[in-house]
């Protein structure tokens, strides 16, 4: 996650709580170093620039939260960076807890002639991002909607944290959440039941990481997730 974005959650010494949920464990750590492994987003057989545009987007969508966060007004341009954004931590979270993954390949070249190849963490993110079936976030005309945000208290974020809702089962979501920050959460669209359990969502949608305020995120929360995932996903094939 973008230690920009995460930064609202450390305390005076820029530490927060981390959750990894594919590990079991919890743990604090230097904004930094959370929610960090040894990777990058340049593909192996593609030559897609990811790291390049992700921080273009994160540096437009950095300021606009920040505008959010301080209830300023906000522009359409800066709705669209924020939407950005929100599709960018989207896409990078369905495949959080596969940034170490390497998968064989046949790529068919131009002159007709067929290469082996390794796909990594960067090209699974560069095949998907454009896959007719992968909802994005920015065709959805999401400027279009109502904003709001909710005031809360002790709210967590990981890299599930962009939560979609959807009536009856719909594909197309009707509402979007997103945590600004610990106490603020952003709301697009239709609002929401109050008796939603926004931490426990983000805990379950997150495949890696959870992030938190020092001393909300005990490991016995991270254990039962983890364990209500797994069950959830079944035995290994």
């Amino acid at each position: 996650m973008t230690k920009s974005y995460i930064k609202a959650w450390a305390d005076e010494r820029n530490v927060v709580d981390v959750l990894d949920v594919d590990e079991g464990r919890g743990y604090p750590s230097a904004i930094g170093d959370a929610s960090v492994v040894s990777y990058d987003y340049d593909p192996n057989a593609f030559r897609h620039d990811l790291e390049g545009a992700f921080s273009v987007i994160e540096g437009s969508g950095i300021a606009a939260i920040r505008k959010l966060r301080a209830g300023e007004e906000m522009s359409r341009p800066d709705l669209t960076a924020v939407i950005a954004f929100l599709d960018m931590h989207l896409h990078r979270g369905r495949y959080a807890n596969r940034v170490s993954a390497r998968q064989p390949a046949l790529l068919f070249i131009d002159d007709e002639s067929v290469q082996e190849a390794e796909l990594n963490y960067g090209d699974l993110l560069s095949l998907a991002h454009d896959h007719p079936d992968t909802l994005r976030l920015t065709s959805l005309e999401l400027e279009q909607r109502a904003w709001k945000i909710y005031p809360f208290e002790g709210l967590w974020t990981g890299d599930g944290a962009v939560l979609l809702f959807a009536l009856g089962g719909g594909q197309e979501p009707t509402s979007i959440a997103f945590p600004l920050s610990p106490t603020q959460l952003l709301v697009i669209g239709d609002d929401l039941p109050e008796d939603v359990n926004m931490n426990r969502l983000i805990g379950l949608r997150s495949r890696r990481w959870v992030v938190g305020q020092r001393g909300t995120l005990p490991i016995e929360a991270v254990k039962r997730i983890k364990a209500q995932c797994d069950a959830e996903a079944g035995p290994a094939q």
